[in-house]
């Protein structure tokens, strides 16, 4: 009776077999396994998800500084500091654009009337270019801010007054106070893909020849009227 005892507790005292410690070890990693890739990827997509917001805020934010300059383009030519003349509006796709646009608010440039400005695409990155003052100084050099970056494409379709869209501005038979009716900005961003956004211009040459002023005259009003509607 005392050995059948005995061997009844070594029966219940014994504990897992190999075979059952590797079953569960293997169930463990498999479990811990799952729970990392879960982990992981809730991780990789919070942070695409947070990369791809920043990416979106920066866009609209250079998409709304194109917008505040395109449609405010005004008719000043500027001088280039080294005796030359620059046209209102100039656009070489290697070069950027450059143009005069309205000033309606207080800017760190002036109380209002007329500022200059440009984009410029370099490195993968869209700069924007405000110059301190219109008529330049041999020295006088532009502040140069980046406002988008991933950019692998930038370019300009500008329509001219015979509707007709073009690639550089000014043609050889426009007025230097020309400015495009309507501007196409074509942006190819990384992640993004492509962006085409439209916006309205002014038709200086049309009114220019309808009402008989000279180019000089044309530009020195419209000025005039920008600095007397916009200063405080």
């Amino acid at each position: 009776m005392s050995m059948n005892k005995g061997k009844h507790l070594d029966h219940r005292q014994r504990g897992f077999t190999l075979i059952e410690l590797l079953i569960a070890l293997s169930v463990s990693a498999v479990i811990a396994v799952i729970a990392y890739q879960a982990v992981s990827s809730v991780v990789t997509l919070q942070t695409r998800t947070e990369a791809h917001a920043d990416d979106m805020d920066q866009l609209q934010r250079a998409m709304w500084w194109m917008e505040q300059d395109f449609i405010q383009l005004a008719p000043r030519t500027v001088q280039d500091g080294l005796g030359g003349t620059l046209p209102a509006f100039q656009y070489r796709e290697d070069l950027g654009v450059e143009f005069s646009r309205l000033a309606e608010f207080v800017t760190p440039y002036g109380r209002g009337g007329v500022i200059r400005v440009a984009y410029q695409w370099q490195d993968d990155i869209l700069y924007r270019l405000v110059w301190p003052v219109l008529d330049r100084a041999p020295d006088t050099q532009p502040t140069r801010l980046p406002i988008l970056q991933g950019v692998e494409e930038f370019e300009l379709r500008l329509m001219n007054i015979q509707n007709v869209y073009v690639e550089s501005w000014p043609g050889e038979q426009q007025l230097l106070t020309a400015l495009p009716k309507l501007t196409e900005v074509r942006l190819k961003l990384k992640g993004l893909g492509e962006i085409t956004r439209l916006f309205m211009g002014v038709d200086t040459e049309g009114f220019a020849s309808q009402s008989g002023a000279s180019t000089e005259s044309a530009v020195t009003e419209t000025a005039a009227d920008a600095a007397s509607e916009t200063t405080p």
